[in-house]
């Protein structure tokens, strides 16, 4: 989320959104991209609200300690406690909202896979209250396995957005902070001069379902967790685009495979 603009980055592929929504309708029809189109336009929003807010509480918490605490330190909060407790809750804002639209975005990215390929139209078709991650992924999976080797990168690209080392902890504070309660920030500074950034903003330690998840640096964590689903999103939609060409051509059998099933 932050490079530094000195070091040169592999150019990442680009997914061309406007190729998919002709793709869509090539393949199943203009009533089709219709129902894809608010998940498709959904997944680039997602990810740039993330960026939105961490550099929001980013930039807010690196002001303030610019201009309020380099000199007196930590207890420069008690001058104005009532100012240092609204930022707080303004950073908290901005990282439950974070939070929770990053964690979104699997199954933002279930809505678009399930309409762009027109899976509602199976037999088997979801409900709409059911279509989540795992039921897609499974569907996905059982039409590569029906005879449609083209779905297999995408699928691989789709599971790997919940099997991150970072994902479970992602999963457990979203959840935590929408049900239970609010994970906290709290802001550190290190008086030793033995630690690389003297000021840290860590989210609390919490349960859930009865599994402890330890205290954590909040940047570093949000950094990191944006960092890798962001490309996958980006993945996952030229893979789409590709699968969608594929079937492109087979348009007069799609339905007709759909009948079989």
């Amino acid at each position: 989320m932050d490079g530094d603009s000195n070091t040169k980055v592999k150019k990442h592929p680009q997914w061309d959104n406007k190729s998919t929504r002709d793709l869509v309708i090539a393949v199943f029809g203009q009533a089709q991209w219709e129902k894809a189109h608010p998940s498709v336009r959904s997944m680039t929003d997602r990810p740039e609200f993330c960026r939105y807010y961490y550099h929001q509480a980013l930039d807010m918490m690196n002001e303030y300690i610019k201009s309020k605490l380099e000199l007196t330190g930590l207890w420069g909060v008690f001058e104005d406690y009532d100012e240092f407790s609204y930022l707080m809750l303004k950073i908290r804002a901005n990282i439950v909202a974070f939070i929770q639209s990053l964690h979104a975005i699997a199954d933002t990215c279930s809505h678009m896979l399930y309409y762009s390929l027109a899976l509602d139209t199976l037999p088997s078709a979801l409900k709409e209250r059911e279509i989540d991650f795992n039921k897609v992924l499974k569907l996905l999976e059982l039409h590569r396995d029906a005879g449609h080797p083209e779905y297999e990168n995408l699928c691989r690209l789709f599971r790997e957005i919940t099997t991150g080392v970072d994902y479970k902890y992602l999963n457990a504070l979203s959840n935590t902070s929408k049900h239970r309660n609010i994970v906290r920030p709290e802001l550190n500074e290190d008086v030793t001069g033995t630690r690389e950034e003297k000021w840290l903003l860590f989210l609390d330690s919490f349960w859930y379902r009865k599994e402890f998840f330890e205290k954590t640096d909040a940047y570093e964590f949000m950094r990191k967790e944006h960092d890798r689903i962001q490309p996958l999103t980006v993945d996952i939609g030229v893979e789409l685009n590709e699968v969608l060409k594929k079937l492109q051509p087979l348009k007069p059998l799609v339905y007709a495979a759909k009948e079989c099933q």
